[in-house]
């Protein structure tokens, strides 16, 4: 069997799994049951969420809280970038794409290296294919590395099945509107993987956000006179428009309703579904009965045939 009919099979038990489930959380019904392998999953899955959470937590607070973390990370970035253009660029692309693999995908990094790296498009070339690359990779773990262990784990999580079924109802439009939704990087990388679309439904909504989001914040920071505002107060929010701030507000209050909506479509279409598999179910019990039903007669018909022929053979 060859990896893409493995795939297709994988993902066609799975979405019909996931969709009796979701039927039964809206209705009310309990859908868990007592499943060791997953729960040993499940509690793997939390350690290594809290680890992860703490870590991040403190690499953001460290980055935006303390001035001399700041002036370090500058300073790492800039000695790449005084070893040459080019040489430079590549040090400090391949520092995007960890920090992007890592989920530390800060709007800071952008800043730092649309100030380092000249011109502006050079630095927009060089953040967008680190990130972009990093993003890809990303999903290529969660799709062949961890799948299997996070639908282990999470395949009677309410929230991970209406994700599921709405990236697959309208793979490429929720790809979109992921870019726009200030979330952990990781949930537009890995978990991603986890999810049936193809590598190009993932591949032009990841590269278009990558773009747009770093072509913003390199632009602001190649615009920099100087970075010392940015490396006193750590604070990037004073570089965006209020009228970008409102906007971003509409467009995330927008997506919420979008997915509401869909959610709620989803559920009717699988209503409908059901109730389709219930009447054919109910169909071919009648004609099961009708056929039973005509066998007897033509037996009754044969029998009788046999009796009235009986008086006449022994004349």
């Amino acid at each position: 069997m060859s990896d893409q009919t493995r795939d297709q099979f994988f993902y066609e038990n799975q979405s019909k799994e996931l969709r009796e489930k979701y039927q039964k959380a809206k209705d009310g019904s309990s859908t868990s049951e007592h499943n060791p392998k997953r729960d040993k999953a499940q509690k793997l899955l939390l350690l290594i969420m809290v680890l992860y959470s703490i870590i991040l937590v403190t690499f953001v607070l460290l980055l935006y809280w303390v001035r001399d973390f700041r002036y370090f990370c500058f300073n790492v970035l800039n000695d790449f970038s005084e070893q040459g253009q080019y040489i430079g660029a590549f040090y400090i692309g391949m520092i995007g794409l960890w920090f992007v693999l890592t989920g530390f995908n800060v709007v800071l990094y952008d800043i730092l290296a649309g100030f380092l790296i000249h011109p502006f498009w050079f630095a927009l070339f060089t953040v967008s294919l680190a990130k972009f690359l990093a993003k890809y990779i990303g999903f290529l773990i969660g799709r062949y590395g961890v799948r299997n262990f996070i639908y282990t784990a999470m395949n009677e999580n309410i929230y991970f099945i209406t994700c599921y079924l709405a990236t697959e109802r309208k793979p490429t439009k929720v790809m979109y509107l992921l870019q726009f939704l200030a979330i952990p990087t990781i949930f537009k990388t890995y978990a991603c993987g986890l999810f049936r679309i193809t590598h190009w439904e993932f591949i032009h909504p990841t590269f278009f956000g990558t773009v747009i989001w770093a072509g913003f914040w390199v632009y602001m920071g190649s615009n920099l006179d100087s970075l010392a505002d940015v490396l006193q107060s750590g604070d990037t929010s004073n570089y965006v428009p209020i009228w970008l701030k409102f906007t971003m507000i509409i467009i995330v209050a927008l997506i919420i309703y979008y997915f509401i909506r869909l959610t709620n479509s989803i559920y009717t279409e699988i209503q409908n579904d059901a109730s389709l598999a219930d009447l054919s179910h109910i169909l071919e019990k009648e004609d099961e009965e009708q056929e039973k039903l005509l066998i007897c007669n033509q037996a009754n018909e044969e029998t009788q045939i046999q009796n009235e022929s009986e008086p006449y053979s022994n004349n």
